[in-house]
């Protein structure tokens, strides 16, 4: 008998929902390669339009979207500024560093957020040849437990850098959060970057893709980076149609994962054992941590799982992450909370 899990390891693991699939089957197809597929050409006009940019350009995976935008606006051996537990340098680092020679200067923000004067104090040490050509910045932020940006901290963080003339790449891939537990519109977000990616297979529970998007200078120059980088498609309208229908249909109920993120955390941070702050989950991530018998820290993620429960051991030694999404409604959050609980009571106990 096939087990039938409470997935909380990740918003990647999101199935399309039949509406999807029927948008999907049904999608007009050409070579995308030639740009002639009518439904990618249409995803990313709608994409643009939505986040204010002249054009975009439909990628493989938010990973490629970040490193063809790193490559577009900078030179081997330049350096990027970006807070050190952003996902370009916990996850990208071999691409970034290894195949594109580019260097990293860290910061340490707040919960992954830069400041301006993180910015203007990144930006003014050392020679001209050791200062950085773009800064990163993350939103929401994923090492951070899903944390947002305050608007006037990002068009701060924007405006040290364009003082500096420093570009700015805008990391969205839960961009569409963002906007949707604070009511900004993306564009707000999105005008900040000089680009900016943004995510389809996450939140918008397509099954792939995501976006680069800024000027069409920008786009022209990504897309030949693209094929460099073996990102060229076919009838790729398959999949664009996916990310079509989640962009038209799925962006307002994220504030559903949001709240559920949040009555997840609540009992979590009652659970003996486990430790978190319900009051810094603003989105639909949580990190928590074991903090009584840490060293039961394997068993206990056994234990959830053999409950029917998927947990994501992530930031540290005794620490899981948990990810509300389309595919987890109140009857599986009330699974995942019992579960949680049995396996914290049984191994975590004395």
């Amino acid at each position: 008998m096939t087990t039938t899990y409470v997935d909380l390891r990740s918003d990647t693991v999101t199935r399309p929902t039949p509406a999807m699939r029927r948008a999907m089957a049904e999608a007009e197809v050409g070579d995308d390669y030639y740009g002639e597929d009518p439904t990618v050409r249409l995803l990313e006009e709608e994409t643009a339009a939505v986040l204010g940019k002249e054009a975009a350009l439909f990628v493989p995976s938010g990973c490629m979207g970040n490193e063809i935008a790193i490559a577009v606006q900078t030179d081997r051996g330049d350096a990027i500024l970006l807070d050190r537990l952003s996902h370009v340098a916990k996850v990208e680092a071999e691409a970034v560093t290894g195949i594109l020679g580019r260097r990293f200067l860290f910061c340490d923000g707040d919960r992954g957020r830069l400041s301006p004067t993180d910015v203007a104090a990144g930006c003014g040490n050392g020679s001209e040849a050791g200062r950085p050509r773009l800064v990163e910045v993350e939103n929401t932020h994923n090492w951070g437990s899903g944390s947002v940006y305050p608007l006037e901290q990002l068009r701060a963080v924007a405006a040290a850098a364009k003082e500096r003339r420093v570009p700015v790449h805008l990391d969205g891939a839960r961009l569409w959060n963002a906007s949707a537990a604070t009511g900004v519109p993306a564009a707000d977000y999105a005008v900040n970057g000089d680009s900016v990616m943004v995510c389809y297979s996450k939140g918008l529970g397509a099954p792939a893709g995501s976006a680069i998007a800024g000027s069409k200078a920008f786009v022209r120059e990504a897309r030949r980076v693209r094929k460099v980088f073996g990102g060229a498609m076919r009838q790729a309208g398959i999949l664009a149609a996916g990310g079509l229908h989640g962009l038209r249909h799925h962006r307002a109920r994220l504030a559903e994962d949001h709240a559920r993120a949040r009555r997840l955390a609540e009992a979590v941070a009652s659970t003996p054992g486990l430790s978190l702050d319900p009051a810094a989950i603003e989105t639909n991530i949580l990190i928590a941590e074991v903090v009584r018998r840490p060293d039961r820290f394997e068993d206990l993620i056994a234990a959830v799982k053999a409950d029917g429960v998927l947990l994501y051991p992530f930031g540290g030694p005794a620490r899981f992450r948990c990810v509300t999404h389309l595919d987890v409604d109140d009857a599986a959050l009330e699974r995942a909370v019992a579960a949680i609980r049995r396996a914290a009571t049984r191994v975590l106990a004395g």
